[in-house]
């Protein structure tokens, strides 16, 4: 070891001061290097974290939400997660727009979700449809919270490097109406969701196959 005594040779002393400082320029590149991997592993937590919170399976049941029972084969993927309840439409579980019910030309009651000696229209007002027109398809807060995430979408891909997929899928309620379901699936696809699925509960396999 070299030595750091004040009467060794000047050329001793020199030779020390350079090692020590090329021992402490190499811990602080081990330091800087560390701090990238911890940025890098935050980052991918991160996006790992979204993913898992945009996974359209994660659906939990109610009065307001009783999904359509299928025999078809329905396979997950990585996509946008619109939500038809009974009293409103959400975009990645945050509720975007309101849907009226109502039973006989009245607003329904709390009851009125879960009675089955009456049949509940479900709708959405004309104020949040394109320029106000009730025949309209297009519901524009679903479109404008679509075209956000859309966005996004593109946007980490391109960072990613991979490609992006315009995928949706639709998860509502089996009592919701094919108008409002049109419209949802209109609004989704003017938003750049080319690609939609419907969740469903699987039940038993067709007559001659066994059941689940």
């Amino acid at each position: 070891m070299a030595s750091t005594d004040p009467n060794a040779p000047e050329e001793i002393v020199s030779f020390a001061k350079k090692q020590r400082k090329k021992a402490r320029s190499g811990g602080d590149q081990s330091d800087l290097n560390i701090n990238s991997m911890m940025d890098m592993i935050t980052i991918l937590l991160v996006f790992l974290l979204v993913t898992l919170t945009s996974d359209p399976l994660n659906i939990k049941q109610d009065d307001f939400l009783l999904l359509a029972k299928s025999t078809v084969d329905y396979n997950p993927q990585d996509s946008v997660p619109i939500t038809l309840t009974k009293n409103k439409i959400l975009v990645d579980a945050k509720a975007v727009v309101k849907v009226d019910c109502s039973v006989g030309g009245q607003v329904c009651q709390r009851e009125d979700y879960t009675r089955e000696d009456v049949l509940p229209f479900y709708s959405v007002d004309k104020s949040f449809k394109e320029d106000g027109d009730e025949k309209s398809f297009m519901i524009e807060p679903l479109h404008k919270a679509l075209e956000q995430i859309v966005k996004q979408q593109k946007e980490e891909a391109k960072e990613l490097g991979r490609e992006y997929k315009p995928v949706a899928t639709i998860i509502c309620d089996s009592s919701i109406p094919f108008r409002l379901i049109a419209e949802t699936v209109y609004t989704s696809g003017m938003a750049g969701l080319s690609e939609l699925n419907f969740a469903i509960i699987k039940t038993g396999s067709r007559a001659g196959l066994d059941t689940d």
